[in-house]
């Protein structure tokens, strides 16, 4: 338990300087985010391509663009035995690039959105081509009927210039 909250308190303390930085299309995602919490009918585990994971926001703020470099040489000192397997499970990436939560997605057609696990997505690509054929690990929200919150996470992509 105290574990848990020392986590969370450490995320939180991470994300402070981003604060000054927010503006409508941050308040926006965070709607966005929050009504998918609301309104998922279930989440599982599953396994998609690298390559067809699409992050909703860009990684540009100073301690974002830190974190995502750390993130990136972490996965690059265990690179070859991640290739060999080809794989991201969540126990990898909680060996090598620990974070509070899974990263988490809605399907949008062939590709997932992460709503959640941006920068360690980044990461990802920065160290991980198309061409190596990883899988990762992430956590998909179900709903009965998606599309509407599909839209929406398309507008945030827009508005973040990644659409």
């Amino acid at each position: 338990m105290i574990h848990t909250i020392r986590t969370w308190w450490q995320y939180l303390l991470g994300k402070r300087g981003e604060l000054a930085h927010m503006d409508h299309k941050d308040a926006y995602m965070a709607k966005v985010v929050m009504d998918i919490h609301r309104k998922r009918t279930g989440k599982t585990l599953v396994q998609v391509p690298l390559a067809q994971l699409e992050p909703i926001h860009r990684i540009d703020r100073e301690s974002a663009l830190r974190s995502a470099r750390e993130r990136a040489d972490a996965l690059r000192a265990h690179r070859d035995a991640l290739l060999a397997t080809r794989l991201l499970d969540s126990q990898a990436l909680q060996a090598i690039i620990p974070s509070v939560s899974q990263i988490k997605v809605v399907r949008d057609g062939d590709r997932w959105l992460a709503f959640e696990g941006n920068g360690r997505l980044y990461a990802m690509r920065e160290v991980f081509s198309v061409d190596d054929g990883m899988q990762v690990e992430v956590e998909e929200y179900l709903f009965a009927d998606p599309r509407s919150l599909q839209r929406r996470l398309r507008r945030v992509r827009k508005l973040n210039r990644l659409e």
